[in-house]
């Protein structure tokens, strides 16, 4: 069986979580299953992923450049279609949403990670607009669905009508392997901290978190707040910290996976106050690090964190740092956390995953 995947999200993305997925599912499904074979048709991509792994693949690495977005489908859908009819894949799972649907008559598949856009649309401006348009399309032509998470699935049939019997459920699993959390020197803090990880603008519900903090004398007085990845605090946010009287306390800094790891071993407790979340990797990676975890109770985050987590409304922000006191004041729930935490983790595998994505590419066959 040859299982082909789209060039989309590998001319979209440097890095980031969806195409490591498509990665870890091109890895892995020829090592457990030799009878699936798995290409990328990726002519020219920027992936940094994809083009480090032993995935075959079909394509050049490019350095990124402006104006990207608008060329690269042009001149992929040219070289695809030559591709495609050259291989003859048996199925084709798609990567993202596309523009324009490549030429292919054999079953397709198609991975929705969420349905942020139908959920928050006034969150998106410019192209992003169009997202919800260009999916609500990739689904119906989709012979079948993968939902990362119930949530997801729900949301699917909610704003798009899909037939449940159309959509598996196939959660993911963090790329975080072996023992990284190990507590190495490396990452230097004066105080304990709470750790934020990701970007912050919009339902990531950063200054929510930010004002919790400040408005709590205990979290204030004991504890920094490090925010990993989503760049430098730009001039607006650094505006907002200093009128909230916290701008020397909360630090963001970039971070490769060793470093964020090493990052997760040392915080007292992660915080991932987000209004919604198709899946949220962040919280498997804190647990597999040993890492308590606190999170807000809406979308996924309670199907994927179950009883290894706190929870909070995000919306409240006296909530918000009134179980965020309670926790990082409680060793016994630290520890419990983070014994449950190492627990719930290992319920989420890649090969799990693998497993139960090759029985839908077997059914749509």
């Amino acid at each position: 069986m040859q299982i082909s995947y789209d060039y989309q999200i590998f001319s979209l993305q440097n890095v980031g979580g969806i195409s490591r997925y498509f990665v870890e599912l091109g890895q892995r499904l020829p090592a457990l299953f030799p009878d699936m074979q798995t290409t990328a048709i990726a002519p020219l991509h920027i992936n940094e992923y994809l083009a480090a792994s032993s995935m075959n693949k079909i394509g050049r690495k490019i350095n990124s450049f402006p104006g990207k977005h608008r060329v690269l489908p042009l001149l992929n859908d040219l070289f695809s279609n030559v591709i495609l009819k050259k291989n003859k894949p048996d199925i084709l799972h798609e990567t993202y949403y596309a523009i324009r649907s490549l030429p292919f008559k054999g079953p397709r598949v198609l991975t929705v990670f969420d349905m942020i856009h139908e959920r928050f649309p006034d969150q998106f401006h410019g192209p992003d607009r169009d997202i919800a348009r260009l999916k609500a399309r990739s689904v119906a032509r989709a012979d079948h669905l993968i939902a990362i998470s119930k949530s997801t699935r729900d949301d699917l049939v909610r704003f798009l009508q899909v037939d449940e019997k159309k959509i598996s459920v196939i959660p993911l699993a963090s790329s975080f392997a072996g023992d990284l959390n190990l507590k190495k020197p490396g990452i230097s803090s004066e105080r304990p901290y709470l750790l934020y990880v990701g970007l912050r603008e919009g339902v990531k519900n950063f200054k929510a978190l930010v004002t919790a903090y400040a408005h709590s004398s205990i979290l204030r007085a004991e504890y920094d707040l490090f925010c990993v990845g989503g760049g430098e605090f730009t001039p607006h946010e650094l505006d907002f910290l200093q009128t909230m009287n916290v701008r020397q306390s909360v630090k963001q800094q970039n971070a490769d996976d060793a470093m964020l790891a090493d990052l997760y071993a040392r915080a007292t407790l992660f915080v991932y106050p987000s209004l919604y979340e198709g899946f949220g990797i962040p919280l498997l990676e804190a647990m597999h690090c040993g890492c308590p975890v606190a999170c807000s109770d809406c979308s996924s985050m309670p199907e994927i964190a179950g009883d290894a987590a706190v929870f909070f409304n995000p919306q409240d922000t006296e909530e918000m740092a009134t179980v965020l006191e309670k926790t990082v004041q409680s060793e016994t729930t630290l520890a419990t956390l983070q014994e449950r935490g190492q627990m719930r983790e290992k319920c989420y595998s890649w090969d799990a995953c693998v497993t139960q994505t090759a029985e839908v590419y077997r059914s749509v066959l």
